[in-house]
C-alpha cells in the first residue's frame, strides 16, 4: 500500500509541474527522459564492471543505473534550454492537458527507472509493502498473492518493457537489453530474494563466477516422464503439450569473497538463472531459473548430492572453505531446440563455453545421493538495510530534484 501511494505522488508531482510549464516544455523533457533512460541503460553495465562492481558490489547496479540517468537527464535539460530558449504559444487548455499527460508520462519512466535501480540495491525484499516477484512455497518463481505483488501503475514493468521493445527496435544494437537483460523487472525484483527475506548478500564483484563446464541429458538417457515433471517449474507457458525438453547443468566455481562473513556461500533460486536463446522467427532470450543443484553436503567428504529448489526458502549453501574457490552446479530444464546463451548468479553475466557441452546419462545423474538433506542455509549475514534505504531515499530526492527543475524560457513565439 505505501508502495503504491508513494509511486502515485510521485508521478502525479511530476505531472502537475510539467502542465504548470506548458505543453512545449513537457514535451521536450519527455524527450530527454526518453534520451536518458536510453543513456543509462546502455552504459550502467560498463560502468559496474569498470568502477563500482568491485567496490560496492551489493550497491553497483542500482547507483549505477540512477546516477547515470540523473546526470544525463540533468545535462540533457541544460543543453535543450539553450538550444531551445524560447516558449512556444498554446492556449492554455492545450498547454494544461498537453503538459499534463506528457508529465505524466514522463513520469511514468522516470520513476520506473528509479523503482528498478532502488530494487537493484541491497534491500530487504519486501519493500514498503511491495515485492513485485518471489519464490513461492512449491520453488516456483511467481508474483506474490494479495497487492504486494502488484502495482496500482506498474511503472517499473511499463518502463522495462519500453526500453526492451526498443532495444530490438529504433534503438537496435547487437548488444541489447533485450538480449543481455531479459525480463528486467523480474530480475530487479528478485535481485533482492536472497535467503530469510534478504538477510544474506545480493550482489557480487566482477569475475567472482566462472563457469568450468556445462553439461546437457536429452530425454533419451533419462527416466521416463523426469522432464517434464521437472519442467513444471518453469514458465508456464512452455507446458504446451507435446513440447520436449533437455536438461543442462551448469558447473560454476564461485570465489571464496562473494561469500557472507563466516564464509558462508547462500545462492536462491532466485539468484540464478541461465538465459536461452529460443527458436522463434523473432529471436527472443528467456531467463530460467534452476531446478535443482548438486554441491557437496558434508566438508570431510567429496561426495555431491543433488538437491530439488522444490521449497521458497532454500539455498545452495556452501559447506566447508577451499581456496581455489566453491564449487556447485545448478540445473535447468529447457525445450530442447532452445540453445544456452549465458548464465547470471546475482546479477553477474558469466558466458557459457563455446564447445560441445559434455553429455550425461541416467547413470551420471543417479550417482548423486538424492536422499541427503541440503547443507542448512544458516550462518552470519553481512548485510546492513539501512545502507540500502538511506541510498534508495538520496535517489529519490537526486532524481526528483532534477525532474522539477524550472525551465528558463521566455514566453515568446
Amino acid at each position: 500500500m505505501i508502495m503504491n501511494l508513494l509511486v502515485i505522488l510521485l508521478i502525479a508531482i511530476t505531472a502537475w509541474i510539467l502542465s504548470a510549464y506548458g505543453f512545449f516544455s513537457s514535451l521536450l523533457h519527455f524527450a530527454c527522459v526518453v534520451t536518458a533512460g536510453a543513456i543509462a541503460f546502455a552504459t550502467w553495465e560498463p560502468i559496474v564492471m569498470l568502477f563500482l562492481g568491485s567496490k560496492m558490489p551489493d550497491y553497483a547496479w542500482g547507483l549505477s543505473l540512477v546516477i547515470v540517468f540523473t546526470l544525463s537527464l540533468f545535462i540533457l535539460r541544460l543543453i535543450v534550454g539553450k538550444a531551445c530558449p524560447s516558449q512556444v504559444y498554446f492556449s492554455t487548455t492545450v498547454n494544461f492537458v498537453g503538459g499534463a499527460i506528457l508529465g505524466a508520462a514522463s513520469g511514468i519512466l522516470t520513476i520506473g527507472i528509479l523503482l528498478l535501480g532502488i530494487q537493484f540495491l541491497q534491500m530487504p525484499s519486501e519493500m514498503l509493502g511491495y515485492r513485485g516477484w518471489k519464490v513461492d512455497e512449491h520453488g516456483e518463481v511467481n508474483r506474490p498473492s494479495g497487492t504486494s505483488g502488484h502495482l496500482w501503475i506498474p511503472a517499473d514493468d511499463w518502463t522495462a518493457n519500453f526500453y526492451t521493445w526498443a532495444s530490438r527496435g529504433s534503438m537496435y544494437a547487437p548488444n541489447s537489453l533485450a538480449r543481455w537483460h531479459p525480463e528486467l523487472a523480474q530480475a530487479a525484483s528478485l535481485y533482492s530474494e536472497s535467503i530469510n527475506g534478504g538477510e544474506s548478500r545480493q550482489g557480487m564483484a566482477p569475475d567472482q563466477v566462472k563457469i568450468s563446464k556445462v553439461y546437457e541429458i536429452n530425454g533419451d538417457g533419462l527416466p521416463r516422464n523426469f522432464l517434464d515433471e521437472q519442467a513444471k517449474g518453469i514458465d508456464r507457458n512452455l507446458q504446451a503439450p507435446g513440447d520436449r525438453f533437455k536438461l543442462v547443468i551448469v558447473d560454476v566455481l564461485i570465489d571464496n569473497a562473494a561469500a557472507d562473513k563466516g564464509d558462508k556461500l547462500r545462492l536462491t533460486k532466485a539468484q540464478v538463472y541461465l538465459v536461452c536463446r529460443t527458436r522463434s522467427a523473432e529471436e527472443q532470450y528467456i531467463p530460467i531459473h534452476p531446478s535443482a543443484f548438486i554441491q557437496k553436503y558434508k566438508s570431510d567428504s567429496a561426495d555431491e548430492g543433488r538437491f530439488l529448489f522444490d521449497g521458497g526458502d532454500l539455498a545452495a549453501s556452501s559447506v566447508g572453505g577451499a581456496s581455489s574457490g566453491i564449487p556447485m552446479k545448478f540445473e535447468f530444464v529447457i525445450p530442447q531446440d532452445w540453445q544456452p546463451s549465458h548464465i547470471v548468479v546475482r546479477e553477474m553475466r558469466a558466458a557459457l563455453p563455446r564447445v560441445a557441452p559434455t553429455p550425461w546419462t541416467e547413470r551420471d545423474l543417479a550417482s548423486f545421493a538424492t536422499t541427503e538433506k541440503a547443507p542448512a542455509a544458516g550462518g552470519r549475514g553481512s548485510t546492513k538495510p539501512w545502507m540500502g534505504y538511506l541510498l534508495g531515499l538520496l535517489c529519490v530526492v537526486l532524481v526528483m530534484v532534477v525532474t522539477v527543475q524550472e525551465p528558463k524560457r521566455s514566453h515568446q513565439d
